[in-house]
């Protein structure tokens, strides 16, 4: 592993393997980098999607052939001189209008492409970019996978053949498993990773980020879709016919929607996921991207675990399949349809409780953990911290995987994210710039992004950039500091603030329960007296936030009204669990932490050393 190039990375997720950890594969796989935007600017997030309409009218005037896909508009690419007969399909994403061509393997901008297709001018030479983004593998060794290879994997059925199928090959040095993947146009751009040693499982691709790991004997339209190889080798052995497998190149991290067209052909895709609430919760993510229409869904239980646990428990694969349900359902359900939903969650009861927290386990007591699909407020006095505590809270489940979206109205992004940077290293790094590039590189590897909006900003724009970033980058919260700053541009309410703020919350709400977010809104108090303690009811404007919202979090600031006064988070209402409580909040100033405390301190300052020592033996 040490041999792997950074400049590859993505990012890397690491399933269990029969229940054991391999932490120096997993150490020397934390040293890759990702290339990953984290700023969204709206002014980018629609752009394309402004010519989608335009784009299809110059489709339909000139006659080219065309296909309205699941999630796709499939049309006949004419940006280079090779496809000059029409046989070559593009792809532009109908969601957010990304214009990908699999067989000139590159992703153009709409506008580009429409004044192509307009003028008749060719854009792209292909040969040059096929020969530039020609993939190739990051080990030196490979061979075909021997037969004890195969059978150390202990999937009842596999055979070498189904390796050479796949095209696979095996690194006897390094002791892993290369899957190539593959577009649209089954051309490969990229590989899947398994390394025996530990079960770690890491996927390289070109930028285009379009290939998928794919088994497919004969024209299938239907196919089963998994999150890793193991998953993905047991269906393979089981010689289903009826199905080809599909495997998703990131696990459940993200779904890239450049990999959509891959998918394309297939009228009916069956999600197969672990028996796990949060892979449950990334499958009905996903079912929205890949069209809700076409997708069932194995529910998560302890009858129908994912095939590799399936199998070990030799149960009937098939017979599973047969139990899969749609995504979609009708305006009305009953109860026989929700018995396996309910049947998963008391199965599941702690993870169902959503992510904890490890720097505040006080949070994890009160509120169980950070569940998708809800609506948090957090209030508290000017100047108390409401921001800084913020950045700490969404950097905990930043950490943890929880892809988040920062929309600082208040703050500019470059404030937000030095501040995280601090409270990521634990101390301030003014005085020690030479450990910047170390921190940056490590803190880049975590899925948090930013809008780049400042001041006042219309409701529109800025839940079209987050339906853009969930749909794109799978974000699962947002943060919006703070809902005052997005008041006073509508001229629908521009005489009555609170009908206005009520709308905003409103469409918060509706976006967290639809997408399946858990979004926090940061608002400011009414002005009360400084010796009274804020109430639920002390929100800005009418009581409608306080209703609407699942979680309300206040901060309390007694230290200017008394002597003794203390700082404390108090949970004023908890629909989850109902349990109330406070936290105290004791600041660590040299790490903007509400967390660390002197033991955690003196760990920091002991971390800090080890890193100048990996700095100073690097150079």
């Amino acid at each position: 592993m040490a041999n792997v190039p950074a400049t590859f990375g993505r990012f890397v997720y690491f399933p269990k393997w029969h229940k054991r950890i391999y932490l120096p594969c997993f150490q020397t796989c934390l040293s890759l980098s990702t290339n990953k935007k984290f700023l969204i600017d709206n002014s980018e997030t629609d752009e394309d999607l402004k010519h989608y309409a335009e784009f299809k009218k110059i489709v339909k005037a000139k006659n080219l052939a065309h296909k309205d896909g699941h999630t796709c508009l499939q049309v006949t690419c004419k940006l280079c001189q090779e496809n000059a007969d029409g046989n070559k399909w593009a792809f532009v994403n109908k969601t957010t209008g990304s214009f990908v061509c699999p067989n000139c393997d590159v992703k153009v901008p709409l506008r580009q492409v429409k004044n192509s297709y307009e003028k008749e001018k060719l854009i792209i030479d292909a040969a040059t970019v096929r020969k530039t983004n020609v993939y190739r593998s990051t080990c030196n060794a490979v061979t075909q996978v021997p037969k004890n290879v195969c059978d150390s994997l202990q999937i009842k059925g596999l055979k070498e053949v189904d390796f050479e199928i796949l095209e696979a090959g095996y690194d006897p040095i390094k002791k892993s498993l290369h899957f190539p993947l593959k577009n649209a146009t089954h051309t490969i751009v990229g590989e899947k990773i398994l390394y025996l040693d530990g079960g770690l499982e890491m996927t390289l691709q070109n930028a285009n980020l379009s290939g998928i790991l794919i088994h497919e004997q004969s024209p299938n339209q239907k196919a089963i879709v998994v999150t890793n190889v193991l998953d993905f080798l047991v269906l393979i052995a089981q010689r289903i016919d009826t199905h080809s497998i599909v495997c998703l190149p990131y696990g459940l991290k993200t779904l890239p929607q450049e990999s959509l067209p891959a998918l394309e052909k297939f009228k009916e895709l069956l999600l197969w996921f672990k028996c796990d609430s949060l892979d449950w919760d990334a499958a009905k993510t996903f079912s929205k991207k890949l069209d809700e229409k076409r997708c069932l869904l194995i529910r998560p239980t302890d009858t129908e675990p994912c095939p590799f646990e399936a199998q070990r428990k030799r149960l009937s694969i098939r017979q599973i399949m047969q139990k899969a349900t749609p995504v979609k359902h009708k305006s009305i359900t009953t109860f026989s349809s929700l018995r396996s939903d309910i049947l998963s969650e008391l199965q599941n009861i702690e993870k169902v409780n959503g992510v904890k927290w490890k720097r505040f386990p006080v949070l994890n007591k009160l509120l169980k953990g950070h569940r998708k699909g809800e609506l948090t407020i957090i209030t508290g006095p000017t100047g108390s911290g409401k921001t800084t505590f913020m950045s700490e809270y969404s950097l905990d489940l930043a950490l943890q995987g929880v892809s988040t979206l920062w929309g600082s109205f208040e703050i500019r992004n470059a404030r937000l994210a030095s501040t995280l940077l601090r409270q990521f290293v634990g101390y301030s790094l003014e005085k020690k710039l030479h450990e910047f590039d170390h921190w940056a590189t490590e803190f880049e590897k975590y899925p948090m992004y930013f809008m780049t909006f400042h001041g006042q900003q219309p409701l529109k724009l800025v839940l079209e950039a987050i339906e853009h970033a969930h749909y794109v980058h799978d974000i699962s919260h947002v943060i919006i500091d703070n809902l005052q700053f997005m008041m006073g541009i509508s001229s629908t309410y521009r005489n009555d603030k609170f009908w206005e703020q009520d709308n905003i919350i409103a469409a918060f709400r509706s976006m967290a329960t639809k997408h399946n977010l858990h979004v926090t809104l940061v608002m400011h108090p009414r002005k009360e007296r400084e010796e009274d303690d804020l109430t639920a009811s002390s929100i800005f404007g009418s009581a409608k936030a306080s209703q609407e919202a699942d979680n309300v979090l206040i901060i309390q600031d007694k230290r200017l009204t008394s002597v003794k006064g203390k700082k404390y988070l108090q949970i004023v209402k908890n629909r989850y669990s109902g349990d109330l409580g406070i936290m105290p909040m004791e600041f660590n100033k040299e790490a903007l932490s509400y967390a660390f405390s002197g033991q955690k301190k003196k760990k920091e300052k002991e971390r800090g050393h080890c890193v100048n020592e990996e700095i100073v033996n690097n150079t």
